[in-house]
């Protein structure tokens, strides 16, 4: 285990004018998970984030964040493949932002997620997805919130000059 009072990053990206996409799809429906993620995997368009979490009624949210005029075309052949959940496929939100970072060893480091929150204070209600992936974060958050938070981590981080 690795720990270090203020922890190196090797800077933050922002970028800005996303569009997020939430799909629910039941958990017995893996067919569905499986023709879904092909469906972003061979689709034409670039995304920045795709990931998927297992919620408490046992449907996988899976979240792809990509450009708002390429997730419109993205999304039609998801959507047209997975069955409705409580009558809803599939829920958008844009504009949206991203901050993403990496840093050296954060798989190693205990803590490097409590820290990141802890570092936004007054952001850490407003993210839509955080995912913590070996040495990479990405926190996706509303418009207008990303400068913000990126202040309050540039404050808490080990940041190049």
């Amino acid at each position: 285990m690795y720990w270090e009072p203020r922890i190196k990053t090797y800077g933050f990206q922002v970028v800005k004018k996303l569009a997020l996409y939430r799909y629910r799809i039941p958990v017995n429906r893996s067919n569905h998970w499986e023709r879904a993620l092909e469906c972003i995997e061979n689709g034409p368009h670039r995304f920045h984030l795709i990931c998927g979490q297992l919620n408490e009624s046992l449907d996988l949210s899976l979240l792809l964040l990509c450009g708002p005029d390429r997730g419109r075309s993205s999304s039609r052949p998801i959507e047209a493949d997975i069955p409705e959940v409580d009558g809803c496929r599939s829920q958008e939100i844009t504009p949206v932002e991203l901050i993403f970072f990496q840093g050296p060893h954060f798989g190693d480091r205990f803590g490097v997620a409590d820290f990141t929150y802890r570092a936004l204070k007054d952001h850490a209600n407003d993210l839509l997805a955080a995912v913590f992936s070996c040495a990479s974060i990405y926190l996706v958050l509303p418009e207008g919130a990303a400068d913000g938070a990126l202040d309050q981590l540039n404050a808490a981080f080990n940041v190049p000059s």
